[in-house]
């Protein structure tokens, strides 16, 4: 297994959606050169998968089940908060 710790930058807005290896482990989020970044560890050689995220600025409404919350991080005068979203499969769906 070809083990590495790659990062992508995140976009500041709402949700977004990032193709990271399948089972690629959450390490942390920090600024780069005032762009937020996340860094994961991954299988350079696993493929890749849709997993999605929204941010949050501290004190702005929120869905009542905003998904896993991964870290917090600052921009200037703002605080935000990265939140991991998981969309149910179609089984998933489907069992409901």
């Amino acid at each position: 297994m070809a083990t590495r710790i790659w990062k992508w930058p995140l976009q500041m807005t709402t949700e977004q959606t990032l193709e990271l290896p399948i089972g690629a482990v959450w390490l942390d989020v920090q600024l780069q050169g005032g762009v937020p970044q996340i860094w994961w560890l991954c299988n350079a050689n696993a493929p890749l998968e849709p997993r999605h995220f929204a941010i949050h600025g501290t004190g702005n409404e929120m869905p009542d089940d905003p998904g896993e919350y991964l870290a917090t991080f600052q921009t200037g005068a703002f605080v935000w908060h990265l939140f991991e979203v998981f969309t149910p499969t179609i089984e998933q769906r489907n069992e409901a």
